[in-house]
């Protein structure tokens, strides 16, 4: 038999009878644990606004994620009843769940948030989804990621992992290798595609542009119940994902996975579909879109402006790998220089050595430890025999016939960037050296390609040559008009580039809601003030190192070369999580259920149904408390019997992996009203 709980939105007037009367009769003191909770929605400009409110007890899940990933064992699903119940006695005790001393903000034990999870641009719950991996529950795990992440499949391989620089497992031996985790959970779970949501919003939203910001902004504003249409000039989907990352780092088969995933929601993707950004931007909103959204990312490459950079064998980084991964036949010369030294650069040189050339350098203005490619993407190229040159300066591309021949380059120090990204350095005497080449290809930075974007119709570029937006709402100079990612803050990394796109959506939605755009800035943690203190039994374990691919079958062709942990692995690595913050429960949960009080030791409690009542013949508090009857309770047999079978709500989503054991009656807006 399993209790279960049901809700009628449409009688629920958010008169707060059921959480005050839960608060009351379970004696839980003023502060922020709440066992019944009302969420309040309201959308809509005046005299068109809807409200709902949604009640959140425990729902008392068929695979309860908190009791999962407790380390006590203190929450379990009663056999009798199926009531997921808590032992506090057991809470925290045995073995410690958080470490954290202090955070110099917010010292309420449920509200501290691991040093990782703050350090994520994207704020995945990492611990949590780790602790499920550790006890072997990788649907779970991926239920979690995508609560924040649009692109887990994607983020799993080419992420700058952030979180891994601010893991604390890092003071005893090694960081939690979070980003191959997170690609264990995509690459070993069978993806289930969700069904579409239906467009409860009256406005539709037009994106343009179709890689990780704007890909992000759709997975989120489809979500809140908006339509959505993204609008791409390339025959694929992805952006520079697809067409500026090689397939030995990033396979297409798995971009496809998370693209696929965002479609099957109600996303629609209409490629080989270039907008103008004069005109179109006009037609877009004549057209019935409420906002839309540039993220046409930064794709335009550079030349250095030095004798020789106009030769036919000097070549632009991104359209090189444009052409690469466009499976066109290439051809490079036997000797290959890169100049530039982040991930383009190296993707163009690893790129370079499988499409045949047998010498390939690679030199840039940064010293070895400023180098901006990520150092297993360094190492890995150095495998393959690719020879790193830093803090180099190419000053002259030399010819022989009309033909690349080398290229010039001197020693530098002291190298700075300026705000807009110019570099300033000393060239260091007698350091002159020279490169044979037949190839040169560029790779020192790109720029959004802003044709048509006429200034007079109030969008303005900035000293970068990027989209000017405002800096906390991403709205452009134009009303309704919005920018996110690298088209507004130059090249970046994927994930920062999926959270400009996650900070667009949301004030999308707030000016689609007539919402005052700005918000109070939230007291924010810096992630450098946590202190933890690590158990003293507490032993070093290595870190799992990545297998890859053996350099002799990896260098002729673009077979993925990293391999990915096995389960084993997984879970050994995934062992390794400190648990810095605690309350894995409350992380884990969709709902956020488990609840903590303001207390010393504070100890998780929740909704269980007071499963006291039920022995005296009487159904929980929260029903008997409220006028308009919009609560019940019962089997769930019954209330499928009683209410029908729907688990929908208005804006507020169930998760189908671990199965909520409620009933609801939806509140239905009509969208156009």
């Amino acid at each position: 038999m399993q209790l279960g709980f049901y809700f009628d939105q449409n009688r629920c007037t958010g008169c707060f009878a059921c959480s005050i009367a839960c608060k009351d009769w379970h004696d839980i003191p003023a502060g922020p644990a709440r066992w019944m909770r009302l969420l309040y929605q309201e959308e809509g400009k005046f005299p068109d606004v809807f409200v709902s409110h949604m009640a959140t007890p425990c729902y008392h899940c068929s695979e309860p994620v908190c009791a999962f990933v407790c380390p006590n064992e203190a929450v379990t699903k009663r056999d009798e009843d199926g009531i997921v119940v808590i032992d506090r006695d057991k809470c925290r005790e045995e073995k410690t769940c958080g470490i954290i001393t202090s955070t110099n903000g917010n010292g309420l034990y449920g509200e501290q948030e691991a040093p990782c999870h703050i350090a994520c641009p994207a704020h995945i719950r990492i611990p949590a989804y780790i602790a499920l991996i550790a006890k072997g529950k990788f649907k779970e795990a991926l239920d979690v990621v995508l609560r924040n992440m649009p692109l887990p499949s994607v983020c799993g391989r080419i992420c700058l992992n952030p979180c891994e620089t601010e893991c604390r497992r890092k003071d005893l031996d090694e960081p939690v290798a979070i980003e191959a985790l997170k690609r264990f959970v995509t690459d070993n779970v069978p993806q289930e595609l969700p069904q579409a949501l239906p467009q409860t919003q009256p406005d539709r939203v037009g994106i343009v542009g179709s890689g990780p910001a704007g890909l992000a902004a759709a997975y989120d504003l489809i979500r809140m119940g908006y339509g959505v249409t993204v609008f791409e000039s390339l025959p694929v989907a992805g952006g520079m994902l697809a067409v500026g990352i090689p397939e030995h780092r990033l396979p297409r088969e798995m971009l496809k996975r998370d693209i696929d995933y965002i479609e099957a929601l109600g996303v629609e993707i209409r490629t080989g579909t270039p907008v103008d950004l004069g005109k179109g931007l006009d037609d877009l909103l004549g057209q019935g879109y409420g906002a839309v959204m540039l993220a046409l990312g930064a794709h335009k490459g550079q030349k250095l402006d030095i004798p020789g950079a106009d030769l036919d064998d000097v070549l632009v980084g991104t359209s090189f790998m444009k052409d690469v991964n466009a499976g066109k036949a290439l051809k490079v010369g036997p000797k290959v220089l890169v100049v530039g030294g982040g991930n383009v650069a190296i993707d163009c040189a690893r790129s370079a050595i499988r499409l045949g050339a047998t010498e390939v350098h690679v030199t840039c203005l940064e010293c070895a430890e400023d180098m901006p490619a990520e150092s297993s993407e360094q190492e890995q190229a150095e495998q393959e025999g690719i020879q790193l040159h830093p803090s180099l300066n190419v000053v002259r591309i030399l010819s022989d016939g009309g033909r690349v021949s080398g290229a010039e380059c001197h020693g530098i120090e002291g190298l700075v960037f300026d705000e807009n990204g110019r570099p300033t350095f000393q060239t260091v005497k007698g350091s002159e050296q020279t490169f044979a080449a037949d190839t040169v290809i560029f790779a020192i930075g790109q720029t959004p390609e802003l044709t048509g974007l006429a200034g007079d119709g109030g969008i303005e570029t900035s000293p970068m040559g990027t989209i000017a937006a405002d800096s906390e709402t991403l709205m452009t100079g134009r009303r309704g008009i919005f920018s996110a990612g690298d088209a507004v803050n130059g090249p970046t990394s994927a994930v920062d580039a999926i959270a400009s796109g996650q900070r667009a959506a949301f004030y999308i939605n707030r000016y689609l809601q007539g919402d005052v755009l700005r918000v109070l800035p939230e007291e924010l943690v810096n992630v450098g003030d946590i202190k933890v203190d690590i158990p003293p039994d507490k032993e070093k374990q290595a870190r799992e190192v990545m297998p890859l691919l053996p350099v002799d079958q990896r260098v002729a062709n673009f077979s993925e070369v990293a391999l990915g942990l096995n389960e084993e692995a997984a879970i050994r690595e995934a062992e390794r999580c400190l648990n810095c913050a605690g309350h894995l429960c409350k992380d884990a949960c969709p709902y956020g259920s488990p609840q903590f009080a303001d207390e010393e030791k504070a100890r998780m409690q929740k909704c269980d149904l007071c499963i006291e009542r039920w022995a005296e013949g009487k159904k929980p508090i929260c029903m008997d408390a409220c006028p308009p009857h919009a609560l019940d309770a019962g089997t769930l047999e019954e209330l499928r019997k009683k209410y029908g079978d729907v688990t929908e709500a208005y804006a507020f989503t169930y998760s189908p992996v671990v199965q909520p054991s409620v009933v609801t009656r939806p509140k239905i807006r009509s969208v156009g009203k």
